[in-house]
């Protein structure tokens, strides 16, 4: 791989020595399955994606980082991989709690719809920022278009309420670095806190 001093720096190896290693070499044995998985749908159909992981360093520690990933031309026919790395601490066993309390709402809010119909019970706002939640935690980008599919209610509707989640500070819509004609959906340090606050509520109601 060819890295830069700054990535060199995170997993304590030198430039040079970066060359001998692929991406996957240097990720934690138990983050190698997920990854795979993700570079091989990239590599099959152009999807990039977004992985919280494990490097191993040359002393056999780990950090921890989030990868954006996506690959482009390299003007002779063929395709290289593209991947920004930072930094993130590592989860802790609450967050994967509160991953999983989501993932059952979610899965709830689909049975609900699909028993009675999303124009009787709708929450697109919410739908929206649970969704992104758990798309974060598992490292799952989210393009307008998906967001909208989340929210269980008509485009226009969505976008309306994406909208208002943008201007209340919750969400933030920014342009893929590596396609320029595509528009990723992020929670923001706000939307991430009130997510969190409102898992944490339903977890105590849960423990009652």
């Amino acid at each position: 791989m060819e890295a830069d001093s700054r990535f060199s720096e995170l997993v304590q190896r030198d430039i040079l020595d970066l060359r001998k290693f692929g991406i996957l070499e240097l990720t934690h044995k138990e983050d190698l399955a997920p990854n795979t998985a993700h570079i091989n749908n990239l590599r099959d159909h152009g999807e990039p994606f977004v992985i919280v992981k494990r490097y191993v360093r040359a002393d056999d520690s780990i950090c921890w980082v989030r990868n954006h990933v996506s690959r482009i031309s390299n003007g002779v026919g063929g395709m290289v991989y593209l991947a920004t790395v930072e930094a993130v601490d590592a989860p802790l066993d609450g967050d994967r709690a509160l991953l999983d309390l989501a993932t059952r709402v979610l899965k709830w809010r689909d049975v609900r719809c699909g028993r009675f119909g999303a124009e009787i019970f709708s929450e697109p706002a919410s739908d929206m920022l649970v969704d992104l939640f758990v798309s974060e935690q598992k490292g799952r980008e989210v393009c307008v278009s998906s967001a909208c599919l989340a929210s269980h209610v008509p485009p226009t509707t969505a976008l309306r309420h994406l909208s208002l989640l943008e201007e209340k500070g919750l969400i933030a819509r920014v342009p893929d670095p590596f396609d320029r004609r595509r528009t990723v959906v992020e929670l923001t340090g706000q939307g991430r806190a009130t997510v969190t606050a409102m898992l944490q509520t339903f977890q105590r109601s849960e423990g009652r």
